[in-house]
């Protein structure tokens, strides 16, 4: 009798674990949930940490002479770096399918120079191969801002800010204000 009840757990035992150890497929392609829009996103993330690398590295001229500022401190260095990390991820938040260009019913803070959110998503909708790579390109400047803060050269710096503005500009004269520059 003994024998029967020792051996009973012995077999369950193994059978359970295999029931929840169970091997689970991966989500599929798509599975993140957009709640915030590309213009949150900008707002709130590329924006901010834009500025704050364009402005870690300066040179200023005046008549009591000239200033320059840099970080100097591992503290500042590590603030600096945090930006180009917020910035690197930003630009995949924005390639995630499914995000809105703006909220329903948000209207043009510029009309007659930018497009309506609503044209904006259209164009977007249209050529997402192109908005992939202007959001590729964004995040690669995000890269080297990155080296060169981990290198600690801040005239690097300077230089991969106007790759980053380059970024931006290239994806917003596509998309967000496309006929500004042709001719009438």
């Amino acid at each position: 009798m003994q024998r029967k009840r020792l051996f009973l757990p012995v077999i369950l035992l193994p059978l359970l674990a295999a029931c929840f150890n169970e091997v689970k497929a991966p989500p599929p392609e798509g599975y993140f949930k957009p709640t915030a829009t590309v213009q949150d996103i900008m707002l709130s993330m590329v924006d901010p940490v834009a500025d704050a690398l364009w402005n870690s590295v300066s040179s200023t001229v005046t008549q009591a002479g000239s200033e320059d500022k840099q970080p100097h401190t591992e503290q500042q260095w590590q603030a600096v770096r945090g930006n180009a990390i917020t910035l690197i991820e930003a630009a995949n938040l924005l390639l995630i399918k499914g995000r809105q260009v703006a909220h329903d019913g948000a209207k043009s803070e510029n009309p007659g120079i930018e497009e309506s959110p609503q044209a904006v998503q259209r164009l977007l909708d249209a050529d997402w191969a192109s908005y992939v790579k202007f959001a590729y390109g964004l995040h690669d400047a995000g890269v080297q801002a990155l080296a060169a803060i981990d290198a600690k050269k801040p005239a690097d710096l300077i230089v991969v800010g106007g790759h980053i503005d380059d970024a931006c500009e290239q994806c917003h004269q596509h998309f967000w204000y496309p006929n500004q520059n042709k001719p009438k």
